[in-house]
């Protein structure tokens, strides 16, 4: 079936008809910490709700299908945007920044200021 971009948003391709989160036709906000466990050691792949839970996890998966991607990420700040890139490079590595950097001269400073990254 041929969907819309709102559609998309909305809904995955793999959870279309399915029923296990109550019937609910969009997908639910958990709003809970902690999870419950079937047995000591036994987890359901959620532990703790800023490591990971079923909201943010769907959030991510409907973005990366709209962006045509394997995966993606969904953070709460931009400092943690940052700090995940960051530990993709090393020093040496050299960056091209928008003017207008998220954190402005302080981050270009922190980032750039002793030497280990370079940036245009």
């Amino acid at each position: 079936m041929n969907r819309g971009f709102n559609t998309c948003c909305l809904h995955l391709e793999d959870t279309e008809g399915k029923t296990e989160n109550y019937g609910a036709i969009s997908y639910p906000i958990y709003q809970t910490a902690t999870y419950a466990h079937p047995g000591v050691g036994r987890s359901t792949g959620y532990d703790y709700s800023r490591l990971q839970n079923p909201t943010r996890e769907h959030l991510e998966k409907v973005i990366a299908s709209l962006e045509g991607g394997v995966d993606a990420f969904a953070l709460s700040t931009g400092m943690a945007a940052i700090t995940l890139l960051m530990d993709i490079f090393k020093p040496g590595d050299h960056f091209v920044v928008e003017a207008d950097l998220y954190g402005g001269r302080k981050i270009r400073r922190n980032l750039c200021g002793n030497g280990a990254y370079q940036y245009a």
